[in-house]
């Protein structure tokens, strides 16, 4: 089966969620036989960690959106039996709707989150997504809260959950590793709600350590906070899947700060909760609070009120039995719902039914 995956960029060129995702799902289709090739916007022809890529010229992105105006003539003459689109992508969304009805391909769509930053569009392209996503084969959330509460897909009558999980061989626990610290994995953006966490920090006596992996375009206002509030907090970037499996494995827990629905799943607290650590995450109504379940598998906290996560740190600090119930339920979670190829081979499934229809 020849499978067309559709997203802007690409894992190792950018080290996003998606990204990685998209990469990670098209090697465990080529290990079974099938011809993926993944279509980005620029870059032009190449390979890229065993994954073929097809970039097409972009002459610019508005919103981190790129307008890709090739779109619609690729998705034309791709002689893939099924496409497999990852959301959100205005500018592939659009450009399908302008593919000639003769020269459509089955399609399933992976609905990754919805639009935020640029919800002002929505009145003009939400009837064109709403469209889009009622003609899909299949539309994949990951989490059965995003279908509950995002309005364009709770009256879906194709969506279905599938989770996205993470190799249990790589990330698991190593017991022999004393846990001395908290920590914040992601890059350092406004959603992601990382001057939350500084907060939080500043309003305790004295603070744990806290390690930051990861940067952004916030890195020097973020160091600016830490400095100025001389906090107990060290930035790491440019970490290694080993490094930072290294991390989750010293760490009292994971905290998820964010603050916008743009936090769609959290998939750094399942690789935590596969390594034995447990979760403190915001109340968001998506997939965070799916995954990471409050006075189960660690503990959540009013969105935006540092407060409250000051509050959760210390009931953890002053708890040992209670990170060790915490911890053991976060890796008993994981294993039973997380496992990734499990999980990619129920999408394999849902291709290959889309080339039936």
């Amino acid at each position: 089966m020849k499978i067309l995956q559709v997203y802007k960029d690409v894992f190792p060129e950018v080290n996003g969620g998606i990204e990685r995702y998209v990469h990670d799902l098209s090697l465990f289709l080529d290990s079974k036989g099938h011809s993926v090739q993944v279509l980005v916007a620029g870059g032009g022809t190449r390979s890229l960690g065993g994954v073929q890529v097809a970039g097409v010229w972009s002459p610019c992105r508005i919103l981190s959106n790129p307008i890709v105006p090739g779109f619609t003539r690729f998705l034309e003459e791709t002689d893939a039996d099924v496409i497999h689109f990852h959301l959100p992508l205005p500018s592939a969304v659009v450009a399908m709707a302008a593919v000639r009805k003769k020269l459509r391909k089955p399609y399933i769509v992976t609905y990754h989150s919805d639009i935020v930053r640029q919800a002002f569009l929505m009145p003009l392209y939400g009837p064109i997504l709403k469209k889009f996503l009622g003609g899909a084969t299949r539309v994949i959330a990951t989490s059965d809260n995003y279908i509950h509460s995002s309005e364009y897909l709770k009256n879906l009558q194709n969506s279905e959950s599938i989770p996205i999980g993470v190799d249990l061989d790589f990330f698991k626990p190593d017991t022999r590793v004393e846990k001395k610290y908290y920590l914040f994995v992601g890059r350092f953006r406004r959603y992601k709600g990382i001057f939350v966490l500084l907060d939080a920090w500043k309003k305790m006596k004295n603070p744990p350590d806290l390690i930051l992996a990861g940067g952004g375009g916030l890195i020097e206002r973020v160091k600016e906070n830490i400095e100025m509030n001389k906090l107990p907090v060290t930035i790491m970037s440019d970490v290694s899947d080993l490094e930072l499996i290294r991390l989750y494995q010293g760490a009292k827990a994971l905290i998820l700060p964010s603050i916008q629905r743009s936090e769609a799943y959290g998939m750094v607290q399942v690789e935590a909760m596969a390594c034995g650590t447990p979760v403190i995450s915001s109340d968001l109504p998506t997939g965070v609070t799916w995954i990471n379940d409050h006075g189960e598998t660690g503990l959540h906290f009013s969105t935006g009120n540092s407060s409250e996560l000051k509050r959760a740190v210390n009931m953890l600090e002053q708890s040992h039995n209670l990170r060790k119930k915490l911890s053991a339920n976060a890796l008993s979670k994981a294993h039973r719902l997380f496992s990734g190829p499990s999980l990619f081979g129920k999408v394999e499934e849902c291709l290959i039914k889309a080339t039936k229809t």
